[in-house]
């Protein structure tokens, strides 16, 4: 049943993006080989450097390890293939980022980080959202706006909530609801003492290092920042010239479509979608948001090559110890 969801989420993705292809066409300056190659190098640029800020905010969450830069990166760049290509709401990915990095630092050390850089990353994703809110208010009047607000407030609600729940023991009440599931289950109380463990490596990193947490953040909303930046300069190789604000409005709406639609695996069809819907309400041409949201999809694509290139790199190599310098 699963299998058959995704591969009609897929084929209805797939079709919706034909369908836009055919009906909005792309812009004049995006058939021009020149322009095209510009766009597609700002595109893959920007996307690299979006991911070298969100690695940065991993690496704060795994204080006191030091661990180099560049491993971290390409460990990172492998979770972030495997959440692309699956439809696993990002836990996936963050299993993948967890096992590489255990023979490292541990397995309770390697999930907590995992987990802490999760918050840390969804507490700057709904900052950028709630600032593209006010920016979007100031362009669009009614329901609209004030919906797009209200969803941004509920999801830093959520966000702050789920930060607040690992403070107190996320993983430990997440083994109680599954004891009173299954009872006698093998492996339960196992698992229990795997979530103790894992809820006191949380604590004691939200209460000793502050700092740290504080500054993955900051790490992450400046990836968030550039993929603002991204969008600028995709829609300056089109020829057009929009203001920060109407980039920040436009980059909130894509991130609140792409974490809506995570059951649609790489977000295929609603990603160019969500862009052209975007575009238009804000009084923008249907043809560039759908060109933007191209460009965006192939420096995705560029990031999930090299991510399953790491993952494969990592796989052979996973008997071999790795080494933690950077």
């Amino acid at each position: 049943m699963a299998r058959a969801f995704r591969l009609a989420a897929v084929v209805a993705g797939t079709a919706l993006l034909v369908g836009l292809i055919r009906a909005v066409g792309l812009p004049e300056d995006v058939r021009r080989l020149p322009n095209l190659a510009a766009i597609v190098a700002a595109a893959i640029g920007c996307e690299l450097l979006v991911d070298a800020c969100h690695t940065l905010g991993w690496r704060a969450t795994l204080a006191p390890h030091r661990l180099g830069f560049w491993r971290l990166y390409w460990i990172r760049q492998a979770g972030t293939a495997v959440n692309q290509l699956t439809p696993t709401a990002t836990l996936g990915g963050e299993a993948v980022k967890a096992m590489l990095l255990r023979p490292q630092i541990g397995s309770t050390d390697a999930v907590a980080s995992v987990l802490a850089a999760r918050a840390s990353f969804a507490l700057a994703q709904a900052a950028l959202v709630l600032l593209g809110c006010a920016a979007l208010l100031r362009r669009v009047r009614g329901a609209p706006a004030l919906a797009a607000t209200a969803v941004g407030v509920v999801g830093l609600a959520a966000v702050l909530g789920f930060v607040a729940a690992q403070r107190r023991g996320l993983a430990t009440a997440a083994v109680r609801i599954a004891r009173r599931i299954a009872p006698r289950r093998p492996g339960v109380e196992r698992l229990a003492a795997r979530a103790a463990a894992l809820d006191a490596r949380l604590a004691a990193f939200h209460r000793e290092q502050p700092g740290a947490f504080a500054r993955s953040v900051a790490w992450h909303f400046a990836g968030q920042l550039t993929g603002v930046v991204q969008l600028l300069a995709i829609v300056r190789g089109l020829g057009i010239v929009i203001a920060p604000t109407t980039a920040l409005a436009l980059e909130a709406f894509a991130v609140t479509v792409d974490a809506t639609m995570f059951f649609v695996p790489a977000r295929i069809g609603v990603q160019e979608g969500g862009r052209v819907l975007v575009f238009t309400a804000l009084g923008l041409d249907a043809a560039t948001g759908l060109a933007v949201g191209l460009a965006v999809r192939v420096g995705q694509l560029a990031t999930v090559a090299l991510g399953l290139a790491a993952f494969g790199y990592f796989s052979v190599r996973s008997t071999t110890p790795l080494s933690t310098a950077g």
